[in-house]
């Protein structure tokens, strides 16, 4: 009887050790992901023309079970894990009395390609981009500056560093949406027409939703 008792629980302990085995093989192989969206808006305004600068895209990540601890105690320390993927598209409109043009960039995988630090001229929109180099705004999206932009703005040394919200800069007034629940404005822009922008999320749980209408007079926004 004893002996029969013993073999019932070394069958049952291998049996365990082996679903325990399995069990880690398995969570080894399998992935946890994580993605997260992003969008936003900012408006550039000077007499009667308008720029509209709208950006969309998402960030992901994926690792595997047995670094989800290590994971989670990087990110309380201020230390999360690089993308695994990323997404980016920016859309830029100009809007004049006599029309709205449209080009739609897609970064595709290469959205760190996107500039830092954009700044309003009177020759364009100029940012900082990969190797802290001067880039321009181009229907393309921001390719390098040439020589002479280069010279004329001092590299990298004119772009506005700071908040850009509300501000003036080289003439141009800059309001940015986004970020903050029921945020919401319009740009007047003498009796041509008025640009209105609204945050429709009423929570910072919420995912934005972001929506800018043109109004022209007589005409459906």
């Amino acid at each position: 009887m004893k002996k029969k008792t013993l073999a019932v629980v070394l069958f049952m302990t291998l049996t365990l050790f082996v679903i325990a085995i399995v069990g880690l093989a398995e969570s080894a192989s399998s992935q946890v992901y994580y993605l997260v969206d992003h969008c936003g808006a900012t408006l550039y305004w000077k007499g009667e023309e308008v720029y509209l600068f709208l950006g969309s895209g998402h960030t992901g990540y994926h690792f595997s079970y047995w670094k989800y601890p290590l994971i989670a105690i990087g990110e309380y320390f201020y230390s999360p894990p690089s993308p695994s993927d990323q997404r980016a598209i920016s859309t830029e409109m100009r809007v004049t009395p006599s029309g709205v043009e449209r080009h739609v960039v897609e970064y595709g995988e290469h959205a760190g390609n996107t500039a830092l630090l954009m700044t309003p001229f009177d020759d364009g929109f100029y940012g900082m981009c990969s190797g802290g180099a001067l880039c321009k705004w181009t229907d393309k999206g921001f390719e390098p500056a040439t020589e002479e932009e280069r010279r004329r703005h001092d590299g990298t040394n004119r772009l506005f560093r700071g908040t850009s919200n509300n501000q003036t800069i080289n003439g141009w007034s800059v309001r940015g949406i986004g970020g903050t629940p029921g945020d919401h404005f319009e740009v007047q822009v003498g009796d041509k027409f008025v640009i209105a922008a609204k945050n429709h999320a009423s929570d910072v749980r919420e995912r934005e939703w972001i929506t800018v209408d043109l109004m022209r007079p007589g005409q459906p926004a």
